[in-house]
């Protein structure tokens, strides 16, 4: 492998001096500085600035382990917190507002984004492990290996933050949004090749094989898995920023748009349908009216 592969390879897994200060740091500070872009005027009191970044960056942290009746990570390590008091200061009170603008160029965005996305991939990595831990000696009687449960535990873990902050309905109510079909992707790739002794994960251990070692790298196929995850969510959360295509970017629109208008337009059909409905049942009632009238007179 390649010096820059290894290097690579590396920062993709989590795999370097650091990593943990790293991704908790970056995924802090988006969460400060998304709340920094609300308080403008600086008119929100500071404790309700803090609490909105720390629930805006570690919704998942504080609610997705619940499921599995494990501790929060941010009660059961310091890091977290520590990360979240630092951001907020270095964002907030670092004189002459210095802090704020450094976090705003570019290339400290571009970093945080990163960073950010990186604490994201491994907690999807990790959320999936311990759900398939805690279940594969129970699967089902129609396939060897526990499915729903580890895929939803990731899934679930990046969407705690809609569903704390926005609610249950305001969350889904306009369809499936970004963030629950990129962690059911990402839940269902990494659940397959890694732990699958299924019929799926089989066929997809096959296909990773047969790809070049060039672009495998001689990695096994669960560091394959978590590589290709992580670099997806890398390259979503960079396309994603307001300098390249926009938080309204989807890559997967290639596959639901063409589904979305088929439906919308079935829904369209059957509004008409129900309009030409409604306007023969009125037609009937008028004609039975005036048969009425006929009769009567």
């Amino acid at each position: 492998m390649l010096p820059y592969a290894n290097h690579l390879v590396a920062y993709l897994t989590a795999n370097f001096a650091y990593a943990a200060e790293f991704q908790s740091f970056f995924m802090a500070l988006q969460g400060v500085m998304i709340v920094r872009g609300r308080n403008k005027d600086g008119k929100m009191p500071w404790f309700y600035a803090f609490a909105q970044g720390v629930v805006i960056s570690y919704a998942g942290g504080l609610l997705a382990p619940v499921w599995m009746g494990r501790p929060t990570p941010m009660l059961s390590s310091d890091l977290n917190m520590a990360s979240c008091i630092i951001a907020f200061i270095l964002v907030n009170y670092v004189p002459f507002g210095l802090g704020h603008k450094v976090c705003k160029f570019l290339p400290m965005r571009m970093a945080t984004v990163m960073g950010a996305q990186l604490f994201r991939s491994m907690g999807v990595v990790k959320f999936v492990n311990i759900a398939y831990e805690a279940f594969k000696e129970t699967p089902s009687a129609y396939y060897p290996t526990p499915i729903f449960g580890p895929i939803l535990n990731g899934t679930l873990l990046a969407n705690m933050g809609g569903f704390f902050w926005k609610g249950f309905h305001p969350h889904f109510e306009n369809g499936m949004p970004f963030v629950f079909q990129n962690g059911l992707l990402c839940s269902s790739f990494y659940h397959f090749v890694s732990h699958d002794s299924g019929p799926i994960g089989e066929y997809l251990r096959m296909g990773i094989n047969f790809l070049p070692k060039e672009l495998t790298m001689g990695l096994s196929n669960t560091t394959f898995a978590i590589a290709v995850v992580s670099l997806f969510m890398q390259i979503n959360g960079i396309l994603m920023m307001p300098d390249f295509f926009g938080p309204s970017f989807n890559p997967f629109d290639v596959i639901t748009v063409p589904f979305t208008m088929i439906t919308k337009n079935m829904g369209r059909g059957g509004s008409k349908n129900k309009k030409v409905v409604t306007e023969i049942e009125m037609q009937k009632k008028k004609n039975k009216k005036k048969s009425t009238k006929q009769k009567s007179s």
